[in-house]
């Protein structure tokens, strides 16, 4: 009986991953590039993903033949040259980069501060840094790009946790909130009622709560729908941060989050006004 029991849950699993090889190969190019190392043997790529190392082996081996992945002198597979090329293309005609780039240097010229534009990922519940504008103050605080970040900690998390859908919101608020700084607030009541006002004002205003030292304001970017798909802000050395200046950064932000909303869903400036 155990064996007939093992044998039926086998069966089961098998098709499961058999209707999926194109996310399983998806999942390993993420895992590459997420990873951090230069190269992965098939073991670790199965371990990570869960799978046996014949499934790791043959996924792998449907990528090297697309050239997603190549390699090593060693044997061990690393990214390949065609995807290299597809990576390469995509990032000079995303459309994002076209949509925010002249936003984001206008918001840092005035400004006098770097700023950024970070997109929010519902499957991971979390942020990440996709593009910034450097201030040309010698001392001024860079935004780690291309990194997944939580949405509690910070500006740049909250001006989009606030805006999501009240159930979604709920669950991440409730959920395990890690401690980044002494600064980070992990209380879920208070941080519910903290968002109650970020919704309120279209903006939020941080102070090293994901960075020590670092302040941040940020307001949130809506997509089709009025659903927010991101945020725009600026970052600022608490060492030069002036408190009489925040309505008028707080004013640049929301004016720059603003316009690229508009470009996103062709809403006109009273519509976006309504929605803040």
């Amino acid at each position: 009986m155990k064996t007939q029991n093992t044998t039926q849950e086998t069966v089961a699993a098998a098709p499961e991953r058999q209707r999926h090889p194109l996310a399983r190969g998806i999942e390993i190019l993420t895992l590459m590039i997420d990873g951090g190392e230069e190269a992965y043997g098939v073991r670790d790529i199965g371990t990570r993903l869960g799978v046996s190392a014949s499934t790791a082996h043959r996924l792998l081996g449907d990528l090297e033949e697309l050239g997603m992945v190549g390699r090593t002198p060693a044997g061990n597979y690393r990214l390949g040259m065609e995807f290299l090329r597809l990576a390469w293309t995509a990032n000079s005609r995303f459309p994002l980069r076209e949509a925010a780039n002249d936003l984001l240097a206008d918001l840092t010229r005035r400004s006098g501060e770097s700023s950024f534009f970070a997109v929010f990922n519902e499957q991971r519940r979390q942020m990440m840094f996709a593009m910034s504008a450097e201030s040309s103050h010698p001392l001024r605080y860079t935004v780690p790009k291309g990194v997944w970040l939580p949405l509690h900690a910070g500006a740049s998390g909250l001006a989009i946790l606030a805006f999501l859908p009240p159930e979604l919101r709920d669950e991440i608020v409730h959920g395990k909130l890690e401690v980044l700084t002494d600064r980070t607030w992990v209380d879920a009541d208070r941080l519910t009622e903290r968002l109650s006002g970020i919704r309120r004002d279209g903006y939020a205003i941080s102070h090293g709560e994901r960075i020590d030292g670092a302040i941040a304001i940020a307001a949130p970017v809506h997509g089709p729908a009025n659903t927010v798909i991101g945020d725009m802000g600026i970052t600022i050395p608490e060492t030069r941060f002036n408190a009489s200046t925040t309505a008028e950064l707080t004013a640049l932000v929301r004016e720059a989050a603003g316009a690229l909303t508009r470009r996103f869903t062709g809403s006109r400036p009273e519509q976006e006004d309504v929605r803040a």
